[in-house]
């Protein structure tokens, strides 16, 4: 089964094969380990779940808080990174469910919206902008020109649906700084570093404490949190249950509550 060298050792040809069953029997045992639970009506075994970092930091936890009152026996684990990340985790069937923000198109999976989100235009409660509530898209360039704008990293689907939003207003931001999470974000701004553009759910808590302020640019910049599952992975039945929580219609009531 295996070639043995000076340097290293290799699996031979039949090993290699041999290699691919044993992987097909311990995953056929796993699938039937979750049928058999399915089976006598338990809702048990493990839930793996991918989500970018925007769903996985603020809205994921009070949807697991949910699920673990209703089905405490259910183990889970979280993957977090960006959107591209997650996709392609999603792609090889690594996780059971993928939860990101910004529409992703793959033949592969069955996308699904299952939040609405509006992205916010704040500044630290310091700034000269901070007593302006509103201003007009034809003020934007001029008032915001000099302010260095603050952006997440490339591959995020914040920071493609805040590139969008910007064209859509025709601002093109002359100083770009660029942080890697959504809280370096809030504390730079918070810091008066520059202004920045986030979800409505990652901001509840500055936004009440007021150490920063919005400001309305124009109608709401809307967008969607989606849901992504393999069409060929076999779904568990925890898998389906907190499929089912996370698309039923009192979603916005349960991430307020919790």
């Amino acid at each position: 089964m295996f070639e043995r060298s000076s340097k290293r050792v290799e699996l031979t040809q039949a090993g290699a094969t041999l290699y691919g069953y044993a992987t097909e029997i311990l995953e056929l045992h796993k699938v039937a380990e979750r049928a058999v639970s399915d089976l006598v009506e338990l809702v048990t075994g493990n839930l793996t779940i991918g989500a970018s970092f925007t769903v996985g930091e603020y809205v994921l936890p009070r949807l697991l808080a949910a699920f673990t009152q209703r089905y405490p026996e259910v183990k889970f684990s979280v993957m977090i990174g960006n959107t591209e990340m997650v996709h392609e985790h999603a792609r090889d069937t690594s996780i059971d469910i993928g939860l990101v923000e910004g529409l992703v198109e793959d033949s592969q999976l069955k996308v699904t919206k299952f939040l609405d989100d509006e992205l916010i235009l704040f500044v630290s409660k310091n700034h000269p902008l901070a007593e302006t509530t509103s201003i007009s898209p034809e003020e934007i360039a001029l008032k915001l020109k000099s302010v260095p704008f603050i952006f997440r990293e490339e591959g995020s689907g914040t920071r493609l649906a805040v590139e969008k939003a910007l064209q859509k207003l025709d601002f093109k931001p002359e100083h770009i700084i660029t942080l890697g999470s959504t809280q370096a974000i809030k504390e730079a701004v918070e810091a008066n570093l520059g202004v920045s553009m986030l979800s409505k759910w990652t901001l509840r808590k500055e936004l009440k404490l007021g150490s920063i302020k919005p400001i309305r640019c124009c109608n709401p910049i809307t967008r969607g949190f989606y849901l992504l599952q393999h069409k060929e992975k076999f779904q568990s039945r925890a898998t389906a249950e907190f499929v089912k929580l996370v698309l039923q219609n009192d979603l916005t009531a349960i991430l307020t509550k919790f």
